[in-house]
């Protein structure tokens, strides 16, 4: 309130209202002017809602809040929530009045908020660092980190806090109830310090941590390790689901991701702003749209629905001796690990073919993407535990943009079962480096093309174009071109070259291309530019062409353009990488593309999975022995059981 509008209520008002009602009337547009200045310079909008018990009195009224601030949260719009002082003036609780579902000072109401939305989290903000082991201001008082109910006679607890009416045993008082009342966790931090809220968010070892059970917290909730047992568990709860009860959610996430567009959208948009603020490269930015994917995103994740269900597929069936049968079956890998960076279009279908494949999930996204990622993880998280009614919980899929945890991450050999990172080839090396999980993936995406001289030209500029312009950020795009030496002799090799200026490629020579053509040298032969760059070089035939990629290709995509089958076929066998192309785009090198519906990745590993890494990629198998009898070994070694170990069709019963 300004001091000229507080003088004139105090001056004009009845004494009973002084400084409470009138003061409150007049003060309040006052304090949502301030706000509403403070957030327009982030152009953000907020509103205010003004609150009383009898909001919070019955289930109805409840709902109704909920729904007022999920809309404006929906909307953009910040809410700021305040006690209505206007026709709302308390005294003190008595110590027998039920304070379950009333409030007496802005932080109960914090907290009763808090539990009315679920929120996991509520943060009480105060003019001390959090709660101390006596008075902040005596000898010796040390914060306290951590807080459960049952310290309370550890400590003595001072006066109330300079500002505000609640003090700090009004603060544990509220902290206490919200825990009771379902809250996961409540911090009691200093507001005077900048950057509290992120430093909490994000793990910052500031304020005072309340919880009802710490160990169990820390070692099933908030560490990464936590996070990775708690999707093993709940996988195990998506392994008992029947087929159809999986494909219902995904068919459910699909129809969600359109119904949510504009909400989708307006998060994206905030991401792609703050990268072009901070001067990210347009390369990145532009793997960070997502709205123009939307709809292909939905018909994978339908697509993946629709597929033939995958665990428990028998692939081998064995009789091992009469009346004794083995089998081998297809399972869930376990819990997956997925790192990937700016492309948050990847999380719902990552997030589709774990679900589909039965495993947990924990996702490690670029910060960059964080606004995205964490409205697409909320969105299909909240589909899982409301299809299945709470039977699989929502830690099935995990999430963190803290880079910080990728180490913490690594060293889970004993939750985690696979990580496959999708980025950087530093990044990929890294991980390669330091963890003992098995990884799956590719450091780079070197991808060529090979022009031959028995070739349409048409043809050739066509797919050349296609693999370089229609995502020049994409892994699967064309990287280096090779042209077979007769095409200099003539004006082919002038016409891909103008085709490619035409599409604003920037070429870079090969030692060859560089001298015939005049072109900038290429600095290296293996080059990933993600961007709308190549390298062109001139090779003396086929064998010449299929040396050089066997060389300096990352083992992604390669492809050849040639009229001639023979010379396809010849270069389709002895080019070794994970996909290999005749006349066609390098961009058709995608789990989409491949009708596995989506992908994790795409693996230029020899082993488990190689290319575009679909469901299948992510089953391992067991195997099961049924007896109709009862079998042991020592019958088969004294001879009076034989073994048959006969090979069954795999639709033959026991």
């Amino acid at each position: 309130m300004t001091t000229s509008l507080k003088d004139h209520v105090s001056h004009n008002a009845p004494s009973e209202m002084q400084n409470s009602r009138a003061c409150a009337a007049a003060g309040q547009s006052k304090l949502m002017a301030l706000y509403h200045v403070m957030y327009s310079q982030k152009h953000i909008e907020c509103s205010q809602i003004l609150l009383t018990d009898e909001d919070f009195s019955t289930l109805e009224r409840r709902n109704n809040l909920k729904h007022t601030i999920d809309y404006l949260l929906k909307l953009g719009v910040i809410p700021i929530l305040n006690e209505n002082d206007v026709i709302s003036v308390r005294g003190k609780l008595s110590i027998d009045e039920d304070r379950d579902m009333k409030f007496w000072d802005n932080d109960s109401l914090a907290v009763l908020v808090s539990v009315v939305t679920g929120a996991d989290l509520c943060i009480l903000l105060s003019d001390v660092d959090g709660l101390y082991t006596a008075p902040p201001n005596t000898p010796g008082a040390k914060l306290i980190y951590t807080y459960s109910p049952e310290d309370a006679l550890q400590y003595k607890i001072g006066e109330k806090s300079t500002l505000g009416r609640g003090g700090m045993q009004a603060k544990i008082e509220a902290c206490v109830n919200a825990l009771k009342r379902g809250v996961k966790a409540v911090v009691i931090a200093s507001g005077f310090k900048s950057d509290t809220i992120l430093h909490i968010m994000n793990g910052v070892l500031i304020g005072t941590l309340f919880v009802s059970n710490y160990d169990v917290f820390v070692n099933e909730g908030s560490s990464v390790k936590g996070k990775a047992k708690a999707a093993r568990k709940a996988s195990r709860k998506l392994l008992q689901l029947t087929a159809d009860e999986r494909s219902l959610i995904l068919k459910e996430i699909s129809r969600r991701l359109i119904q949510e567009r504009d909400k989708i959208v307006d998060a994206n948009l905030r991401d792609i702003m703050l990268a072009e603020d901070s001067g990210l490269a347009p390369s990145i930015i532009s793997r960070l749209s997502i709205g123009p994917k939307l709809e292909t995103l939905a018909k994978g994740i339908e697509s993946i629905a629709e597929g033939a269900e995958p665990i428990g597929r028998i692939i081998r069936k064995t009789e091992v001796s009469s009346n004794l049968e083995l089998r081998q079956i297809t399972v869930p890998i376990g819990v997956l690990l997925i790192i990937f960076e700016s492309r948050p279009d990847v999380l719902p279908q990552i997030a589709a073919l774990a679900i589909k494949s039965g495993n947990g999930l924990i996702l490690k996204g670029g910060k960059e993407a964080s606004h995205t990622n964490q409205i697409l993880h909320k969105i299909i998280t909240d589909v899982i535990f409301e299809v299945t009614e709470g039977k699989v919980p929502r830690e099935v899929i995990a999430i963190t943009d803290n880079r910080h945890d990728i180490d913490e991450l690594l060293k889970c050999e004993n939750e985690i079962d696979l990580v496959i990172p999708r980025g950087s080839s530093t990044l990929v090396n890294y991980i390669k480096s330091n963890t003992r999980i098995p990884v799956l993936g590719h450091a780079e995406g070197i991808c060529h093309i090979y022009i031959d001289e028995e070739v349409d030209i048409d043809k050739a500029i066509s797919i050349v174009i296609d693999s370089k312009t229609d995502y020049p950020a994409a892994c699967n795009a064309v990287e280096t071109i090779l042209l077979h030496k007769k095409l200099t002799h003539d004006l082919r090799a002038k016409q891909i070259i103008s085709a490619l200026k035409k599409a604003n490629v920037i070429i870079y020579g090969g030692p060859q291309a560089s001298s015939i053509y005049r072109l900038q040298k290429a600095t290296t032969l293996r080059h990933e530019y993600s961007d709308l760059k190549v390298t062109l070089e001139i090779v003396d035939d086929l064998k010449a062409a299929i040396k050089y990629i066997n060389e300096n290709s990352s083992g992604h995509t390669d492809v050849i353009v040639t009229e001639n089958k023979d010379k396809a076929q010849l270069f389709l066998r002895d080019v070794d990488s994970a996909c290999v192309f005749h006349n066609a785009s390098s961009r058709f090198s995608d789990g989409y593309r491949f009708a596995l519906g989506a992908e994790v990745g795409i693996s230029t590993a020899r082993i488990h999975a190689r290319g575009p890494v679909g469901v299948d990629g992510l089953l391992t198998t067991k195997w099961i022995m049924v007896s109709k009898d009862s079998h042991i070994v020592g019958d088969f070694t004294s001879g009076k059981r034989q073994y048959t170990l006969k090979r069954l069709p795999l639709s033959s019963k026991l």
